[in-house]
């Protein structure tokens, strides 16, 4: 007993007076507050078909972050939230007051009430980087091994991002323009509300099925480069354009091109540079080879707010992209990243390809 209780008072005593290892959680496994990053969920998927979904009556209650947003455009930029029993939920709170304000101030717009049932999504955006980045994974998921007996109410960016869904999942979709969601918000008597995911699980769940569709046959196109040749991303992009074709490369504006023979493009040319922010997201849909990025000299992605934003789907293609670092114009600096105004060296350019 002695023995027992000494043995006891001696660990105390250690404890107290002496150095002994402690055992914390850490999420990073490091004690070093530089470092950015963000907790994520990760949904099972492999246990679907004991998902206990249920119908529910949902409103989807749209706005646009545009400031000159055009009646006559089909595809305006938008935001669309589940909201059931007055509550809409959010992955986290950096943009929370922002998208509180803007759901409140379209909360009394007419209603288009539907009866039929669907299966919908807590979040829609038109929005091309966060529609590939956020929710693009998520719905070719579900496309394939969820939805059955409903269909998916669906909106996506553009016309030919219509065309993909409409050519591979006609029977499984009810497709809706944004300019209809800013109209009316949506309320479904009969919904069944899928679950979001994260932004790697659904990076993952689009490289995954969309190479599938993606054959490995060599294509024209040895040299590329990606752009949407607007000088508010790079001031002098014509002159840009002229070095670059006289390079022999192929100049290919993402919104000229059908998603499939994109992707094509982008996943079998031998040498590819791209423009930075949103054009970059069509890359990690199906890129696996190294290219290159016009990228701003000094544009850093320095906090969890910016990150969370956009620098991370840039970071899952680390290792693959090389930058070519250019001056920022004399353009004042924008606050959202990777959208400061770059000018290119197009001397150095000559002598880099």
């Amino acid at each position: 007993m002695l023995k027992l209780i000494f043995k006891f008072l001696k660990k105390k005593i250690k404890k107290i007076f002496f150095y002994e290892l402690r055992h914390k959680q850490n999420l990073i496994c490091t004690n070093n507050t530089s470092i950015n990053f963000v907790t994520v969920p990760i949904i099972n998927c492999e246990n679907i078909f004991d998902w206990k979904l249920h119908y529910q009556e949902t409103k989807l209650v749209s706005y646009t972050g545009s400031k000159n947003f055009d009646k006559k455009n089909e595809y305006p930029l938008i935001e669309s939230w589940a909201s059931i029993k007055n509550e809409t939920l959010t992955p986290n709170n950096y943009f929370i007051d922002e998208q509180e304000k803007n759901l409140n101030e379209n909360l009394e717009k007419k209603i288009n009430t539907i009866n039929q049932h669907f299966y919908i999504l807590p979040y829609y955006t038109s929005v091309f980087g966060h529609f590939t980045g956020d929710v693009l994974g998520s719905i070719l998921y579900y496309l394939e091994f969820v939805i059955k007996k409903h269909k998916l109410f669906l909106v996506t960016p553009s016309e030919k991002w219509d065309n993909f869904f409409l050519n591979r999942y006609k029977n499984k979709i009810h497709l809706v323009k944004p300019c209809e969601m800013l109209k009316k918000n949506f309320l479904f008597k009969k919904a069944i509300v899928l679950p979001r995911m994260n932004t790697i699980q659904n990076y993952i769940f689009s490289n995954n099925i969309l190479n599938n569709y993606l054959d490995n046959t060599k294509h024209n196109n040895k040299k590329v480069f990606l752009t949407s040749k607007r000088s508010e991303r790079i001031e002098n992009i014509d002159e840009v354009i002229k070095i670059l074709k006289k390079k022999n490369f192929t100049i290919v504006d993402p919104l000229e091109f059908e998603i499939l023979d994109l992707f094509k493009i982008i996943k079998s040319c031998k040498i590819l540079i791209s423009e930075k922010a949103s054009t970059l997201n069509n890359l990690h849909l199906c890129r696996n080879k190294p290219y290159y990025i016009f990228s701003s000299e000094n544009e850093k992605i320095n906090d969890s707010k910016k990150f969370t934003y956009a620098g991370i789907y840039k970071s899952f293609h680390k290792g693959l992209y090389k930058e070519i670092n250019c001056k920022n114009s004399n353009r004042d600096e924008l606050l959202k990243p990777y959208k400061n105004q770059i000018y290119v060296d197009i001397k150095k350019l000559s002598n880099f390809f």
